[in-house]
């Protein structure tokens, strides 16, 4: 069973947040088609951008995965390599979007977004050499790195311009949450997982009550891993499997991903006004996908590979 610390978890979900894919800016006149792998409005994706791309993430997937793992088949019969390719293409196509809308609407990112954006995570896991060293662990260099938080501020400041500059009212934020009966209650739970089944079974047995489960919680000496959540919907995946709903309910053992857990809710949110500013967030999040959806339709995307 593998225990991780709080930093380690943290330096991880900033590496993952940086490890979006990288794009170009540039323009050119006069633009050779074979040299690029697409143009978006006149604005080319070079084929060396895409190809040092898709170097620098096989090498992260096999870091992360193994040697196998790009020659693996997914579920569509493809490949991962293959699906990296057309993950990889269609994500420097979208970055090129929105670098096209921030440019018409007189909006730039500079090298200063990104370096804001790298205290911001430094921050986040303690120091910015932490930071660095891990990302470097996954065969990047300091070069990469400040692409990269240059890509992850253009997409901060796409996402930023469109809050800002949105007509969203309040009274459709109120009519969409009274629609959707799962955004007016949210659930906090905590959750005993363990490796082994028959070692989940003595446990579960040994619980009665609610009161019984949170020994096991506070227990310094354990076999099993212990996940407190956030607040989530009714959909959330656990809570589902679990099928618990109500406050300091105990569920039954439930497997996932070849571990098994036990589950119980310790804490609802119905209060309103707390849930309308979730809301809010998810129905802005609904029209920013829309906005985008409606800038990939208007447009001209030329592909010179599939």
């Amino acid at each position: 069973m593998i225990v991780q610390t709080k930093k380690t978890k943290k330096i991880l979900i900033a590496i993952i947040s940086l490890l979006s894919f990288l794009i170009t800016s540039c323009s050119t006149n006069n633009i050779d088609k074979n040299n690029c792998v697409a143009i978006v409005d006149d604005k080319p994706i070079f084929k060396e951008k895409f190809e040092k791309e898709l170097s620098f993430y096989q090498k992260f997937y096999i870091k992360k995965y193994g040697e196998s793992y790009l020659d693996d088949k997914n579920k569509n019969g493809d490949s991962n390599f293959k699906k990296l390719e057309s993950e990889l293409l269609d994500s420097l196509i979208k970055d090129q979007i929105f670098l096209n809308d921030l440019d018409r609407n007189n909006i730039k990112v500079s090298k200063n977004d990104s370096q804001n954006l790298l205290k911001e995570l430094s921050d986040k896991i303690g120091d910015e050499a932490s930071l660095l060293a891990n990302i470097e662990a996954f065969g990047s260099d300091q070069s990469e790195i400040n692409e990269i938080l240059f890509n992850d501020s253009i997409r901060k400041k796409h996402w930023e311009f469109f809050v800002n500059n949105n007509k969203i009212k309040d009274k459709d934020v109120r009519e969409f949450y009274k629609n959707n009966k799962k955004l007016q209650k949210m659930y906090k739970y905590d959750v005993l997982i363990f490796d082994d089944k028959l070692e989940a079974q003595k446990v579960k047995e040994q619980i009665n009550n609610s009161n019984d489960f949170r020994k096991f919680l506070e227990s310094d000496i354990r076999n099993y891993e212990i996940f407190r959540s956030d607040f989530v919907y009714n959909d959330d995946k656990l809570l589902s499997l679990a099928n618990i709903y109500e406050k300091d309910k105990v569920s039954k053992i439930f497997e996932n991903e070849d571990s098994y857990f036990i589950l119980m809710v310790n804490s609802l949110n119905t209060k309103e006004n707390d849930l309308l500013v979730r809301a809010k967030e998810i129905y802005l999040k609904n029209e920013y996908d829309k906005y985008i959806k409606n800038l990939i339709k208007n447009s001209n995307i030329n592909l010179f590979i599939r």
